[in-house]
């Protein structure tokens, strides 16, 4: 009786609850603008489902503002300006992989369900106007990550997100501009959420 209940006290975790805090940096591939001009928030829980040492799973739902950012400039006579924040619910499931005791990754798709979004031209709020942009309701998009064990149960993560399907389609006949790249003319029918996403996670087991 003692030694089935000693070995069941130390027994491997199985499932685990995980709270995770960072922050996003945006852009959007299709709308001109470059770089991660935009900041956002990254906060939520995920379950992770442990296999064995090495090969996990985890499913996740998390707040995750993604967008766009582009700033004037009337010194160099640049008036042009734009700004695109998207409020989403994101829910990855993703394959975890330890590579040892303090380096894993992570891969595998996400659907987003876009909760609200703000749009604005030149200073001026285009959303849901006529302006304005008609944004997809779900988002499905591919996940990678690198990230390291801290210490009790904390660890960091670097992971990137990219829309596979468009946010926003351009229309028919819309894009006309031709690629040689093959992955950037297949990337071009609209906007494509692109998201490097830093965030700190702190981890509760529960023993099997």
């Amino acid at each position: 009786m003692n030694g089935k209940f000693l070995s069941a006290q130390t027994s491997p975790s199985i499932f685990s609850l995980k709270g995770s805090l960072g922050i996003n940096g945006c852009q959007v591939h299709g709308d001109t603008y470059d770089g991660y001009n935009k900041g956002g928030l990254f906060a939520g829980l995920g379950v992770n489902a442990g296999i064995s040492q090495m090969h996990n799973f985890e499913l996740g739902f998390y707040f995750s503002q993604k967008g766009a950012r582009k700033n004037s400039n009337p010194s160099k006579g640049d008036y042009d300006s734009y700004y695109l924040n998207l409020n989403y619910i994101d829910m990855p499931l993703l394959y975890r992989l330890n590579l040892n005791k303090r380096w894993f990754i992570t891969l595998g798709p996400s659907v987003a369900y876009l909760i609200s979004y703000k749009e604005m031209d030149d200073g001026a709020e285009v959303t849901g106007t006529p302006m304005g942009n008609d944004f997809e309701k779900f988002e499905l998009a591919i996940n990678a990550g690198l990230g390291a064990k801290i210490k009790n149960g904390f660890e960091v993560e670097l992971r990137t997100t990219n829309s596979l399907l468009p946010v926003h389609n351009y229309g028919v006949g819309s894009s006309n501009v031709y690629y040689q790249n093959p992955i950037a003319q297949m990337f071009n029918e609209g906007f494509y959420n692109n998201i490097l996403t830093l965030f700190v996670s702190y981890t509760l087991k529960k023993k099997s």
